[in-house]
């Protein structure tokens, strides 16, 4: 069998694949004996049908397609094969010669798309530094004031409104006309004013205002508001304050903290909870921030002529990766592209951008890790494995267990992150 190959653009090559007559023609054997199974012929029975027979009964086209069957992904995984080319997509198969007399031979062309080659930059001049992570005081106190604002409780007062009060309204939205706006109505609607839940100006438009007392004023609605009708709408308010309340005094002591906890502990071991808990939290955004910093720094200096149908098979993970999320706040799919007023095609364009970089990514990450060799081993790999299933709640750990020593993939993926880690160490300071 001859091979010819001919690179083309966006990292695709054309294999021009002849086979001989004699490779042909088994195959064609093949063909007819399965062929000779399915069809019924009388004074023969099924499996036991000569070819020549066969020929007579079959017409030429049938045999041919059935033959092509064989041929062709035989031939094309041989060429694969031998010339070690690593393709990431389904070939397009054009037949340029066919068998048509004894000695002819099968000729045909494969276009696929092909793993791109990778040029790199200098990788070793990447240095990110990592950010520390500082909890401030005022941080400290503003989460504990949220916290203890759940366990708030109100009284009734009457005066006047004041931010921090907690409003309980009945309002409508008008246009420029004076007609009713749908969707602007609500009967009771509780806001605490400075909170910043309605829309610019509605808060404190309100703050002033008696209980029983009705106002009427004007606002504007951000040009990126959610609602697409609402977007920049100039909107008349008729607001009436129903009832107000305000913040009744709290105390940070013991018993506050104990309401919090459901354990007795002294307000500065809480305090010490907190800033542990917010140190946490920085600690992760910090690590998340730091590593997308690396792998921006790897896609600047990454080239390659990416193939189309690895930039799809990425938008197609995007796009599930969005449904997901999407399923989780509880959209369809076609409910969430209603809201956005986008179809799936105009997602794939916004995305396309976000899917070349992020396979340039993974192309670059492959590159150092392999140029650096780093290796994971395969002890490091078990030692993380037992990491995570002792995470898993007792009862479960077995089956956790079963699942990383009969999914080959699971631990391929950890060794992949794994390498992936040190590469992130190895580019920080």
């Amino acid at each position: 069998m001859k091979v010819d190959i001919k690179k083309l653009p966006k990292s695709e090559v054309e294999l021009t694949i002849t086979v001989p007559y004699e490779t042909y023609q088994k195959w064609e054997k093949k063909a007819l004996e399965d062929i000779g199974k399915n069809i019924k012929i009388s004074g023969f029975r099924p499996g036991n049908i000569p070819e020549d027979v066969i020929r007579k009964n079959v017409e030429p086209e049938s045999i041919k397609a059935a033959t092509f069957d064989y041929v062709l992904p035989q031939t094309y995984a041989e060429a694969v094969q031998k010339n070690d080319l690593h393709v990431v997509a389904q070939p397009k198969v054009d037949i340029k010669k066919t068998v048509e007399k004894e000695g002819d031979e099968f000729v045909y062309t494969a276009t696929v798309a092909v793993m791109p080659e990778v040029k790199m930059g200098d990788y070793k001049k990447i240095k990110v530094a990592r950010k520390p992570a500082k909890v401030e005081a005022k941080s400290i106190d503003d989460t504990i004031q949220m916290i203890m604002d759940r366990y708030a409780e109100w009284k009734d007062v009457e005066r006047k409104a004041e931010e921090g009060d907690r409003a309980e309204l009945a309002f409508e939205g008008f246009d420029e006309k004076g007609e009713a706006i749908p969707n602007t109505v609500s009967k009771n609607h509780p806001v605490i004013l400075g909170s910043k839940t309605m829309v610019p100006g509605f808060e404190e438009a309100v703050a002033g205002m008696g209980k029983g007392e009705t106002r009427e004023f004007e606002v504007k609605f951000p040009k990126d508001y959610h609602a697409k009708p609402m977007q920049g709408k100039k909107v008349k308010f008729k607001v009436t304050l129903n009832r107000l309340e305000a913040k009744k005094e709290q105390i940070l002591d013991e018993d506050m903290v104990e309401k919090i906890t459901g354990k007795k502990q002294s307000v500065e071991e809480f305090k010490k909870l907190v800033e542990e808990d917010l140190k946490k939290e920085i600690e992760y955004r910090n690590s998340q921030a730091h590593d997308n910093a690396v792998v921006s720094e790897v896609i600047k200096i990454t080239k390659a002529d990416l193939p189309e149908a690895l930039i799809e098979q990425e938008l197609g993970m995007m796009l599930e990766e969005q449904k997901r999320r999407v399923q989780q706040q509880g959209l369809s799919w076609e409910q969430y592209l209603g809201h956005i007023k986008k179809t799936e095609d105009d997602f794939k364009k916004d995305h396309r951008k976000g899917a070349e970089e992020r396979v340039l990514a993974r192309l670059g990450i492959q590159h150092i890790i392999k140029d650096a060799d780093l290796k994971v081993e395969e002890q490091e790999v078990d030692k993380k494995i037992q990491e995570i299933i002792s995470q898993y709640p007792e009862e479960q750990q077995k089956m956790a267990r079963d699942h990383f020593e009969k999914d080959d993939n699971a631990r391929r993926n950890i060794r992949h992150n794994m390498a992936a880690d040190k590469l992130i160490d190895m580019l920080s300071k």
